[in-house]
């Protein structure tokens, strides 16, 4: 059962970032992460998951489907994600759009040469920090929504149409009801 307050009607889109560029991850175990900007020229996405904590079990887009569409900006990897009517996609989008979730993050292979060798990136020190900096990725697993991300400057809304559209039909709702109210007084 869920404890959502979305209406089952409601067109339920979320939009942010699951990747940005240039910017120092957490630690990720005794190093940071780093994206550079032609880290995703010609990654396959055709097959892209929008997830929620990276899940498999919690898929709330698709490239594949058309439900998740993926564009690459100077910011970094977009994404646009219309939710499907099942109760953990409207939990995920109620706890978005009353801001308990607001993060992003991203799953992607790394390239390999010949012999398997992990390649595509090149490590620095920086203020006593190993920084593994991504030049390239093979393959764009998934998109998550996610409560722990590893980049701070991710990031995830309502879609602003969505929250229109909401406001449209209460409108809508208020003005049946007037209309109603008025028929009532005529008879």
């Amino acid at each position: 059962m869920t404890n959502s307050n979305v209406e089952t009607t409601q067109d339920m889109v979320i939009e942010g970032y699951a990747l940005t560029f240039n910017t120092l991850s957490n630690d990720l175990g005794g190093f940071k992460e780093r994206v550079l900007p032609n880290a995703l020229d010609d990654v396959d996405i055709d097959d892209v998951k929008c997830l929620i904590n990276h899940e498999d079990r919690y898929v709330i887009g698709r490239t594949q489907a058309g439900t998740l569409e993926l564009s690459v900006d100077d910011k970094g990897l977009k994404f646009k994600c219309w939710l499907p009517q099942t109760s953990y996609a409207k939990d995920i989008y109620e706890n978005i759009d009353v801001g308990n979730v607001n993060e992003c993050s991203f799953h992607a292979w790394y390239l390999k040469d010949n012999n398997g060798k992990t390649t595509g990136f090149y490590w620095t020190v920086e203020d006593g920090d190993y920084v593994m900096n991504v030049e390239k990725f093979e393959k764009l697993i998934d998109v998550s929504i996610v409560t722990t991300p590893a980049y701070k400057d991710t990031g995830v809304l309502v879609a602003q149409r969505s929250q229109d559209l909401t406001q449209v039909k209460e409108l809508e709702k208020l003005k049946i009801a007037i209309e109603l109210d008025g028929l009532r007084f005529k008879t």
